[in-house]
């Protein structure tokens, strides 16, 4: 074992090594060594700690923070929480690799799978490998369709790319899921073939939600297409709402909202998800974060994945 090196060498022959990207037969004519020198003293400087390498695989699983994840368990009494990053990735497809992972492995253990829309959502179906899960889960919508909503550039949805991941045939609901009228989806909802669909949708053992947050990706074109009038959007803003899950919106202390846009909605009801024995959250970026949090306190959240920077938005705003 060759003598240790005296530290500020080590040093000096690693920073002109690694930072200033020299060879080894540079470094050598640098401090007046030979190249086999030069080789055992980088040799030292990972052996003494003083050079760490760090490999950073782009395809690799994204990297979890266990210390945000026991934060956001403890400040929303969530069952399980992933804060992901991945390195030279945008926070959507670190979560998006993540909601797959995930999903692939619940397919596995649960009988059932309702989806609702979304960006975040699509971008985590998108990344779902090809699976054949036995039995075969039942794949379900939990809220109706929408073009601008719910479909990829292909023009196949969310629901049915799902399915095909899971070699499933899904259950469809052939309706909106968002209506101008309160009436109008009223009547809908009385239709046997959308009726049986939603009532198996608020059977299902395992819900890939999106969240939404006010203002932000989809939820304003939810509001959009409820077509309120200037009266109802009064009072739809006086109840303060913050963000949404399903097409339903909830305010920042995590109560859900009535009348006027609760009931111009096609989808399982609130009470129905709060009885769902797992509803898997997926949300990215910290401009959702106040959204996010409303949907998190009113408990129809069991599993969370959310990107480090909407992780630490939500503790500061707590």
């Amino acid at each position: 074992m060759p003598a240790a090196r005296d530290t500020a060498l080590v040093v000096r022959a690693a920073r002109l090594y690694y930072e200033q990207g020299r060879s080894q037969t540079e470094v050598a004519a640098e401090l007046g060594l030979s190249r086999s020198n030069v080789s055992r003293i980088l040799s030292q400087a990972k052996e003494r700690g003083i050079v760490e390498v760090t490999i950073h695989d782009p395809d690799g699983p994204p990297r979890r923070d266990e210390a945000l994840e026991a934060a956001l368990r403890a400040t929303f009494s969530l069952a399980e929480v992933h804060v992901v990053s991945a390195p030279r990735t945008s926070a959507m497809e670190a979560v998006a690799r993540e909601g797959a992972a995930l999903i692939s492995e619940r397919a596995a253990t649960v009988r059932s799978i309702g989806v609702s829309w979304g960006q975040t959502v699509q971008s985590v179906v998108a990344r779902m490998e090809t699976l054949r899960p036995r039995p075969t889960p039942t794949v379900l919508p939990l809220v109706g369709g929408h073009s601008a909503l719910d479909q990829f550039d292909s023009g196949e949805s969310v629901l049915r790319v799902l399915a095909s991941r899971l070699g499933a045939t899904p259950r469809t609901l052939y309706a909106p899921a968002v209506l101008e009228s309160a009436t109008a989806a009223e009547t809908l909802r009385a239709e046997s073939s959308i009726r049986t669909v939603l009532e198996a949708a608020a059977q299902v053992e395992l819900a890939v939600v999106g969240i939404g947050s006010m203002g932000q990706h989809s939820s304003p074109h939810v509001l959009e297409l409820m077509a309120l009038s200037d009266e109802e959007r009064a009072a739809f803003e006086a109840q303060g709402p913050v963000g949404d899950v399903c097409g339903r919106f909830i305010d920042a202390h995590g109560v859900p909202l009535g009348a006027p846009t609760d009931q111009r909605v096609l989808a399982v009801t609130f009470s129905e998800l709060l009885r769902i024995p797992e509803v898997l959250g997926v949300a990215a970026g910290a401009e959702k974060a106040r959204g996010v949090a409303g949907v998190l306190r009113s408990g129809v959240i069991r599993t969370l994945v959310v990107d480090v920077d909407l992780a630490r938005d939500l503790l500061a705003g707590t």
